[in-house]
């Protein structure tokens, strides 16, 4: 059903507008509309409300804010615990101020967290130079300041031969290389220079594309004792500083954790408030809150102003006129069986307020024409397993438990149209002592029709009816008078047909003519010519549920193909996996082809009667999660 909505607005002063708006934020089932437009040239009595310089300046710092506040939170991802208080108020500069203290606490950790890392990445593979290329000595006198650079190259005696030379160029030869390969692609190169000449050959190898292995800035000028005793002592020091570095993370983490996430939801909520204030109306003292919410809440909603926000604030509350429906918000509410199946009405934009809500009606239809179609007790059974299981193990969330009950409820009916027709894997049931309860539809071609049919006069019949009920409730009532008409004369064809078929006596045959051509007349009358082309096309309605027969036909006649191929083609073997084959196809084509028929048939023959689109869902100003 669709729930009865009220129309409900908040007055008071002016200065209270902010705590208004956070009462209904914190309510959340209050869906704002902004003043009604008056036309133009005349002055309107409730005027939007205008934005204040001094919010919008705090609206500005909260939203810096909030943008600051989300970086922290995604680089302190992981912290727990609430180790700080609160933060200042959003849109304040003491906020602004508080979160600069801790981004410019966090870059200094993550730059030492980086330079560690770097430092010990370099250590490492100055090491693995060092073990490739020991032992190594050099001719350079002390007096130059001699200077390392540590390479991997890819093995090419080119290049290094390349190398040689350059260096030679730029030293004047005083420099020594040693190269010694470290794997079967790599080869380890060690360079001494002056140090006068460090800074050339640090560009030659940067101009050329060649990662260096950095020392640190300490190693520099030293003789090569020096520096791998340094290097031996930074490597056995570097952890503890990294442990140290992630334990003052983990500290700020922790203790701002809670912090950020409250300031991060109270900005956002205050951001909130101020976009709402813009569909606020206001006077020169009083400020307007006007919105939908369901009828149903209102008492306890003017209970909790009358507490919160005291008696100058008042709530009214009245139900919408008519000429408002157009723009009243929907809200579905159906029992706990019937819910699921406001899945498939998700595929079609919603009822209009004041409508009909056709969930239960799909909930009735839908699982009936699948099970008309499929109709086996084989596979109803292995479509109620596979739903069974999915649901067992939570496929899809919430959206896979709703579309697994209505899987459930097709697969129930298709096990029992299976025993109504006596049918298991086709023929295989009438071996196993299953005879047909209904018909065979297997030879009873015309009555499996005419069932089809009659589901279909049923139907189309009931959403006739519903679109009367919707005429009425709308103050059409020369429409419900047409769709009444029209209701009666497809109650007329209905007489008619099973006159011709002898399932009435033929005396009921002139009685329905008669009815038949009055209320013709009466729907010319109501409704204009049209009426009698929409008759045609309300039979035409009801024929397009003999898709249903075929669809189902097919079905059968499948199962007995793949019973045929497995029982005489030869090997057996070769006959049985064909079969099995085309049964697991039927049983596919089962699950699909009764879906999109019986969706089609809502949405196009049901649905064209009665139903009227294009409802707005409804979406309350409330806190964001």
């Amino acid at each position: 059903m669709i729930l009865p909505m009220a129309r409900v607005q908040l007055i008071g002063p002016r200065d209270r507008l902010e705590g208004a708006l956070a009462f209904l934020q914190a309510q959340g089932v209050l869906e704002l509309r902004r003043p009604t437009r008056v036309r133009p040239g005349e002055r309107a009595l409730v005027e939007r409300c205008a934005p204040v310089p001094s919010v919008a300046a705090r609206a500005a710092r909260a939203q810096e804010a909030l943008v600051r506040l989300e970086s922290l939170r995604a680089r302190l991802a992981g912290g727990r615990g609430e180790g700080e208080g609160p933060l200042p108020e959003p849109g304040s500069e003491a906020l602004l101020a508080r979160l600069a203290e801790i981004d410019a606490a966090l870059t200094a950790l993550e730059a030492r967290r980086a330079a560690l890392a770097e430092e010990g990445d370099a250590i490492a593979r100055f090491s693995r130079l060092v073990v490739a290329l020991a032992p190594f000595s050099h001719g350079l006198e002390p007096r130059q300041e001699p200077e390392l650079h540590g390479l991997e190259l890819r093995t090419d005696p080119e290049a290094i031969a390349l190398l040689r030379g350059e260096l030679r160029r730029i030293t004047g030869g005083a420099f020594d290389l040693t190269a010694r390969p470290i794997d079967a692609e790599r080869t380890g190169v060690l360079i001494v220079v002056p140090r006068a000449c460090g800074r050339a050959v640090a560009a030659l190898l940067f101009e050329r594309g060649v990662d260096e292995v950095k020392l640190p800035s300490a190693c520099s000028g030293k003789a090569l004792i020096d520096v791998l005793l340094h290097l031996t002592a930074r490597a056995r020091t570097i952890p503890a500083e990294q442990a140290e570095v992630e334990a003052a993370w983990s500290r700020l983490a922790d203790g701002l954790a809670a912090a950020l996430a409250a300031s991060a939801a109270a900005t956002r909520a205050f951001l909130e408030r101020v976009h709402a204030e813009d569909a606020c109306g206001a006077t020169r003292f009083a400020f307007v809150v006007s919105g939908y919410m369901p009828a149903e809440r209102v008492p306890a909603f003017q209970a909790s102003a009358a507490s919160e926000l005291g008696e100058r604030v008042t709530v009214l509350a009245c139900t919408p006129e008519r000429d408002a429906w157009p723009e009243v918000p929907v809200v579905l509410r159906n029992g706990r069986h019937v819910r699921p199946f406001e899945r498939l009405l998700a595929l079609v934009p919603l009822p209009r307020y004041g409508s009909t809500d056709p969930t239960p009606w799909l909930a009735v239809f839908f699982p009936l024409f699948f099970g008309l179609v499929l109709g086996d007790v084989v596979c109803g059974t292995a479509g109620i397993v596979v739903a069974l299981v999915l649901r067992v193990r939570g496929v899809g969330g919430a959206l896979g438990r709703d579309l697994t009950w209505i899987a459930l409820a097709c697969a129930l009916s298709a096990v029992t149209f299976g025993i109504l027709f006596g049918e298991a894997l086709g023929e295989v049931g009438s071996h196993l002592g299953m005879r047909p309860v209904l018909l065979d539809r297997r030879r009873a071609f015309m009555a499996f029709l005419g069932v089809a049919i009659a589901f279909g006069a049923v139907h189309v019949g009931i959403g006739m009816a519903l679109g009367i009920a919707g005429a009425l409730r709308a103050g059409h009532r020369r429409a419900a008078l047409a769709r009444a008409a029209k209701l009666g004369l497809l109650c007329a064809a209905a007489v008619a047909g099973a006159t011709a078929v002898h399932l009435l006596p033929a005396a009921a045959l002139p009685p329905a003519l008669w009815a038949g051509g009055a209320l013709l007349a009466v729907a010319v009358g109501a409704e204009g010519p049209m009426a009698a082309l929409e008759l045609v096309l309300g039979l035409g309605n009801v024929l397009s549920y003999a898709r249903l027969m075929a669809l189902g036909l097919a079905s059968v006649m499948l199962a007995e193909v793949a019973n045929l191929v497995a029982t005489t083609l030869r090997p057996v073997a070769a006959g049985l996996a064909i079969g099995v084959l085309l049964h697991v196809v039927n049983f596919t084509l089962g699950l699909i082809s009764p879906t999109v028929a019986a969706l089609r048939l809502h949405y196009v023959e049901f649905f064209e009667k009665f139903y009227d689109e294009g409802g707005a869902p409804y979406r309350p100003f409330a806190l964001s999660r």
